[in-house]
């Protein structure tokens, strides 16, 4: 039953707007503690390239 589950969030956390999120979440929280960590304030970490094209 375990495994079950395990199938069903990985199939469900799987889909390419979820995983493209979690990519841009973590790199925009990198970017933003890099900057407090080197004094330039952390200014954003906004997208360079937009919507994902299919």
């Amino acid at each position: 039953m375990r495994y079950l589950a395990l199938i069903a969030l990985v199939t469900t956390l799987s889909s390419c707007n979820t995983t493209i999120g979690i990519y841009r979440d973590t790199k925009a929280a990198f970017l933003w503690t890099k900057g407090k960590i080197q004094g330039s304030g952390g200014g954003g970490g906004g997208d360079d390239y937009g919507a994902p094209v299919y």
